[in-house]
């Protein structure tokens, strides 16, 4: 018998690409939408409907109102609230000790310390600063037409880190991060406004330093606050020590989150997700860990794959973007 030729390589390496580019995706298709595991379809549904750009993945292939039916489900229960600023004592910094001559001089206070974090589904970063007057919402200075990666705002703005702060809108097509959501006020000066809201989410900081927080200001309001800087986002997590998550909901997301402490500390933070070993964290989870480390108040800010945290000149979490950091318009940072 004639001996049995092998399949050249090139169609070896052909059947390894179908099954890859073709029939994985199938199967992965068909498990999630056509399967008796209703809790998975549900979950990428959520997990979907919670990203910019990704939402196709559940508006394709499932009907509109079984995805308004399932967000309405597993969405979080948030009450909402009013903040008293007076509760916030910001503690005066301490001045550099003076050394006598021939004297060792003492390690100065950081500025900032970050600290990891991990709970069992997921990985964080928290960033402590003490010193409050050392927080600002920044912005790229070409607001409007397109943002810039927080490593870039970081080193523009001569910070020494920080997070990714306000949400945006990007084009049809493409990310850009040039026009945020709602307000943006930088050195005490509107600098965009969203156009056609009566109310705008709030979160920034007043003259005396203390972190400002509202789920809906009007502009006589925000004008007012004497806000020295403010990005849009939310929900409130925290307001004068209270919890207002009664309920997480079932989506796991990376998460960023600002907060202060009654004596006027800022707490940054960060939770990665959608990833291995850190599948990210509900709205419930990410106001109890912060009112584990002090929190008094606390909002949530812009999440998902713009979730980043700069500290020291290197990105220090782990951003879900397969591309890595995103663009943005906004920033919370550390000088």
């Amino acid at each position: 018998m004639p001996k049995k030729r092998a399949n050249p390589w090139y169609v070896r390496v052909l059947v390894v690409v179908l099954c890859e580019v073709v029939f994985l995706p199938l199967f992965a298709f068909l498990l999630v939408y056509h399967s008796p595991f209703v809790a998975l379809k549900e979950k990428v549904v959520v997990m979907s409907m919670g990203t910019a750009h990704n939402k196709f993945f559940a508006t394709w292939f499932v009907p509109q109102a079984q995805v308004d039916e399932i967000m309405k489900r597993m969405q979080s229960v948030v009450d909402d609230g009013n903040e008293d600023v007076g509760d916030i004592t910001v503690a005066p910094v301490s001045p550099e000790p003076t050394v006598a001559q021939g004297e060792p001089t003492p390690t100065p206070e950081p500025v900032a310390t970050v600290i990891d974090i991990v709970k069992p589904d997921f990985k964080a970063k928290l960033m402590i600063i003490r010193d409050p007057s050392r927080v600002f919402m920044e912005f790229d200075p070409h607001i409007g037409e397109y943002g810039a990666p927080l490593s870039d705002l970081v080193v523009y703005h001569k910070a020494i880190g920080g997070v990714n702060a306000g949400g945006f809108v990007d084009g049809i097509g493409y990310v850009n991060g040039a026009v945020p959501n709602g307000i943006a006020i930088q050195d005490g000066k509107i600098l965009f406004a969203q156009s056609g809201l009566s109310k705008y989410s709030v979160i920034g900081f007043n003259t005396d330093n203390i972190l400002v927080i509202s789920n809906g200001m009007t502009l006589d309001q925000i004008k007012a606050a004497k806000l020295r800087c403010a990005v849009s986002f939310g929900p409130a997590l925290v307001l004068n020590g209270q919890p207002l998550v009664k309920s997480g909901g079932q989506a796991l997301e990376p998460r960023t989150a600002i907060a202060q402490k009654k004596d006027g500390t800022i707490l940054l933070l960060v939770i990665d997700g959608r990833q291995a070993g850190t599948n990210g964290a509900t709205y419930l989870d990410e106001q109890n860990l912060l009112l584990e480390y002090g929190a008094y108040n606390a909002a949530n800010l812009d999440g998902g794959s713009s979730t980043t945290m700069n500290f020291l000149g290197r990105t220090v979490n782990s951003p879900c973007d397969i591309l890595g950091e995103r663009t943005l318009a906004s920033a919370v940072l550390v000088r």
